[in-house]
């Protein structure tokens, strides 16, 4: 008859006591009970705070507002697209963005109220003239604060 010696022994049980516990704790997760008591029934009623998820730049948009040809190099033609989308309902509703020149003049500001979750909120800097080459950057802001700063390039 095989002899357990102390160590083994203890090891056995403690790996035995891991398995129940992952077993209780599967077992609740699978009836969707996370221990946490009320606060998950809190945190389910309360709406999740709105917030920017993604920002992307490129030369042109394509459905929901999404970009389809991502890049940071312009044309001093090109038309240059951010495309914000947003995750959450609660909180401010509109997207805008400052467009700064290499010497941090404002070239243009605009704003776009955040669009229903299949919809981007799309904003854009064109030129009449074109733009000079060089270094740009486009602040963005969800209500009244920061959310993202894009740095691109305009070349010849």
């Amino acid at each position: 008859m095989p002899h357990i010696s102390v160590v083994e022994a203890a090891l056995l049980a403690g790996a035995t006591l891991a398995g129940a516990c992952s077993q209780a704790r599967d077992s609740r997760l699978a009836s969707g009970q996370t221990g946490t008591g009320d606060s998950t029934t809190q945190a389910a009623a309360t709406p999740a705070r709105l917030r920017v998820s993604n920002v992307m730049i490129g030369r042109r948009l394509g459905a929901g507002n999404r970009i389809t040809d991502p890049t940071f190099r312009f044309a001093p033609a090109d038309t240059v697209y951010v495309s914000v989308s947003t995750e959450g309902s609660s909180g401010p509703g509109t997207v805008t963005a400052a467009w700064r020149s290499q010497n941090g003049e404002i070239l243009q500001q605009s704003s776009q109220p955040v669009g229903p979750a299949d919809r981007n909120a799309e904003l854009h800097l064109s030129r009449d003239k074109g733009m000079k080459p060089g270094t740009y950057k486009v602040v963005l802001f969800l209500g009244g604060d920061s959310v993202d700063t894009k740095v691109f390039v305009v070349q010849k």
